[in-house]
């Protein structure tokens, strides 16, 4: 029996893997199915498979097992949003068995604590350069690729020379369908801040020339390396070690800052690659709008509105928004914007008395 319920159990887990390929989504889910046996165990101190099986015939009531399910995981200290994932996992266990869950009544019967939305400490491109300068580069290379794209951190790892366009402008990235969360694929950019230092980097480590890179383009720019910075030598490439890998050289180099060593509300630090992300939409969005930051960082709502807009149109956008995506001398940067705005409007004001005078005096305005 016990045999079964595992076979019942891996069965489940595989059918959510082949979904999105995500081993993230997978151990969640796993744990969820713990947490399910434990709770039985406890509770109802029944084989799991003849509770189910209680549960699909109606001799236990379906939602007040899900309600006790949910008083049992807060009193173990799960929070909010960790018990959704959980149980959107157990409700998905339960489908695979066979067993209906009514959307109507599931809500009607069964409440779950409201999520607890905590301030996160904003990144500004201060913490952003002190956080570069006392990096190394393959990570201060990833930081400017993540921040100036919106990568995803397991589409960053996963970048390969061969998705990287340098002669277009602005320097744009192909992100395959199987890189991402969303498998779909879709373009982004760069500034030439991060492609000139991405330029350095490969050149420096990977043997990368303007002219010929034929024998590079399968390699993946931010895998797995050695303690030098170069290329790992060990066979294969595991996405989930990428990450952990770049994940662990942030934090060892943040730790060494203390005032940038904060943690947000949460408990959560406040400097990590998903902050990155979060920074890249806020300056895109602020600079020439929302719908088009989401849309680059791969949000699937907004791709169809993206995909829309002619390639030079997408290409100008991005061009607006690099000088505040841009980390180097900076205030020299924001300063001229400023200079250029200001210039502009005194133009316009100009410009506009200039027409009220000619149309005062019935002088005939010329056609511009």
């Amino acid at each position: 029996m016990q045999i079964s319920n595992q076979k019942s159990s891996e069965s489940f887990l595989d059918s959510m893997y082949i979904i999105s390929h995500s081993i993230n989504t997978v151990k969640t889910y796993k744990t969820a199915l713990n947490h399910l046996q434990k709770f039985i165990e406890i509770h109802y101190e029944q084989n799991e498979y003849v509770l189910l099986s209680e549960i699909k015939d109606e001799k236990v009531d379906l939602y007040q097992f899900l309600r006790e399910f949910i008083i049992y995981l807060d009193k173990i200290g799960i929070k909010p949003k960790g018990m959704r994932g959980y149980l959107s996992g157990v409700k998905g266990y339960l489908r695979h068995q066979g067993i209906r869950i009514n959307s109507d009544d599931f809500k009607q019967f069964v409440k779950i604590p409201k999520l607890i939305k905590t301030r996160e400490i904003p990144l500004t491109k201060e913490m952003l350069l002190r956080v570069l300068h006392n990096s190394n580069a393959k990570l201060q290379t990833s930081i400017l690729v993540s921040i100036s794209s919106g990568l995803r951190i397991g589409e960053l790892v996963q970048l390969k020379l061969s998705d990287i366009d340098f002669t277009a402008n602005p320097t744009k990235l192909s992100i395959r369908g199987n890189a991402t969360k969303t498998r779909q694929s879709r373009e982004t950019y760069i500034t030439p801040e991060a492609a000139n230092a991405l330029k350095d980097y490969l050149s420096r480590y990977f043997g990368w020339t303007e002219r010929n890179n034929q024998l590079l383009q399968d390699t993946y720019i931010f895998g797995p390396s050695t303690s030098k910075g170069r290329k790992s030598k060990l066979p294969g490439f595991n996405v989930e070690s990428a990450k952990l890998s770049l994940q662990k050289s942030l934090r060892i180099h943040v730790v060494n800052i203390p005032d940038l060593d904060v943690e947000n509300e949460n408990g959560y630090k406040a400097i990590h690659f998903h902050a990155f992300r979060k920074y890249f939409r806020t300056v895109v969005g602020n600079a020439v709008g929302r719908d088009y930051a989401e849309a680059l960082m791969g949000h699937g709502f907004y791709m169809d509105t993206y995909y829309q807009l002619p390639e030079d149109k997408k290409r100008q956008m991005y061009l607006d928004a690099e000088p505040h995506l841009t980390l180097s001398d900076f205030e020299t940067v924001e300063k001229n914007i400023k200079k250029l705005s200001e210039k502009n409007t005194q133009l316009e004001e100009k410009f506009n008395d200039l027409l009220q005078y000619l149309r005062i005096n019935k002088i005939e305005v010329p056609k511009l």
